[in-house]
C-alpha cells in the first residue's frame, strides 16, 4: 500500500482527535483572543496552507462578532507575500492576530514572517500545526498541535483535511457557532462509512480518459477546493485549476472539453443557475463529478456523490476534499505515476 493511500484513508480517526482538541481548547482559545486586544485576524500559510487560510478567513468573518453589521475583519495572505512586502502591509498587520496554518511549522516564509511581525509590531500569533515542538512553536502565544494528522508523504492529504477542520472550527469557537460544531461532528462521524461507500466509484471514474481537471466550489469551500485542484497537480501530475462555480464562465470555460474532468461542489441555493452550468459543460464533452447534498442526482454527471444536508455547509468541505484526493491517487496509479514521489517537490520549503 502506498503511503499516500494510507494517509488518505486514515484521515477520519485523526479528525476525531482534532475535533476533540478544538472542543477541549475552546475556553483557552476564547481567552487568548480576548486578552490579545487584537481587532482583526490574519490567516497565513504557504501553498496548501495558504489555500486553507482563504476558507478559514471567510469562515471566521462570517461568524465572529465585531462592529455591528461588519464582523471582525479577517484576511488570508501568503506568508511569502507578507514577508517580502512587509512595509506595504503594515496598515493591515498592526493590531492583527496572526493565525499560522502549517503542516511542519518549519516553512521559512512563515517562521521569518512571524519573527518579523513580533519584533517590529508586537503582533501575537496563534499556530495550528500538525507537528509538535516545531520551530514556530516558541513564537506562538497559543499552539493548537495536531501531530496525529501529520503526513509523512510529500503530498498533503490527511493533514490538509485536519487543518481545514481545525481552522474553520477556530472561527466557530470564537463566534460561538454551535451549528458549525454540530455539522463538523456529523461529517466526522460519517466519514469512514462515506469513504467505503464512494471508494470503488471514484476508482472507476479515475480510469476514464480525462487528462486535466477543473474544480468548482463556492463559499467557505473555496480554499479547500483550491487545495483539491492542487492535489491533482501534485499527486498525479495533471494540470488542474479551481474556480467559483459561475465564475468559470468568465474565460476558463473555453478550455473545458472532452478531456476535462469537472468536479463541482454544488451549493444548496440557486439550483437553476448551477444546473444550467453543468449542462453547458456536459455539452462541451466534459466528464462531470457532482458533489451535493441534494435529494436528486445531477442528470449530466458521470458520478454523483451525495452527502446529507447539514446545518452549516462549510462542514461539507471535509467530505469534499476526499473526492479530490482519492481521484488524484487513483489517477496516479492509472497513469503509472508514483503518488509518493512527485518529481521536484519537497514536503516543505526552506529558503
Amino acid at each position: 500500500m502506498y503511503l499516500t493511500e494510507q494517509e488518505i484513508f486514515s484521515q477520519y480517526p485523526a479528525l476525531s482527535k482534532t475535533l476533540a482538541l478544538m472542543e477541549e481548547k475552546s475556553a483557552e482559545i476564547k481567552d487568548f483572543w480576548q486578552k490579545s486586544g487584537c481587532t482583526s485576524i490574519t490567516f497565513i500559510g504557504c501553498g496548501s496552507s495558504y489555500s486553507l487560510a482563504k476558507s478559514a478567513a471567510l469562515s471566521a468573518r462570517l461568524r465572529m462578532p465585531g462592529t455591528p453589521g461588519m464582523g471582525v475583519p479577517c484576511y488570508a495572505f501568503s506568508a511569502g507575500d507578507l514577508l517580502i512586502n512587509f512595509d506595504h502591509y503594515r496598515p493591515i498587520l498592526g493590531g492583527t492576530l496572526l493565525v499560522s496554518i502549517s503542516r511542519s511549522g518549519s516553512t521559512s516564509e512563515v517562521v521569518l514572517l512571524v519573527e518579523k511581525a513580533r519584533a517590529e509590531l508586537k503582533v501575537p500569533c496563534l499556530s495550528i500545526c500538525a507537528r509538535a515542538d516545531a520551530p514556530l512553536t516558541p513564537l506562538a502565544g497559543l499552539n493548537l498541535e495536531i501531530p496525529w494528522a501529520f503526513d509523512d508523504s510529500v503530498c498533503q492529504t490527511r493533514c490538509v483535511t485536519n487543518l481545514y477542520a481545525a481552522s474553520i472550527l477556530l472561527g466557530a469557537v470564537l463566534g460561538g457557532d454551535e451549528a458549525l460544531l454540530r455539522s463538523v461532528r456529523e461529517a466526522v462521524a460519517a466519514g469512514e462509512a462515506y469513504q467505503s461507500a464512494t471508494r470503488e466509484s471514484l476508482a472507476a471514474l479515475a480510469a476514464k480518459p480525462w487528462d486535466k481537471v477543473v474544480v468548482l466550489a463556492d463559499g467557505e469551500l473555496e480554499g479547500i477546493a483550491e487545495e483539491g485542484a492542487l492535489a491533482f497537480t501534485e499527486i498525479c501530475l495533471l494540470p488542474s485549476r479551481y474556480f467559483h462555480l459561475l465564475d468559470v464562465r468568465h474565460g476558463p470555460m473555453v478550455l473545458v472539453d472532452d478531456s476535462t474532468l469537472v468536479i463541482a461542489a454544488l451549493s444548496p441555493g440557486e439550483e437553476a443557475h448551477q444546473e444550467k452550468l453543468l449542462g453547458d459543460m456536459a455539452a462541451k464533452g466534459a466528464t462531470l463529478a457532482v458533489f451535493s447534498d441534494r435529494e436528486t442526482d445531477a442528470p449530466h454527471a458521470a458520478l454523483n456523490i451525495r452527502v446529507p444536508r447539514r446545518e452549516v455547509y462549510a462542514a461539507n468541505g471535509i467530505p469534499f476534499i476526499f473526492v479530490c484526493q482519492a481521484l488524484a491517487f487513483y489517477k496516479a496509479l492509472e497513469r503509472g505515476v508514483n503518488p509518493d514521489a512527485p518529481t521536484g517537490l519537497d514536503p516543505w520549503i526552506k529558503l
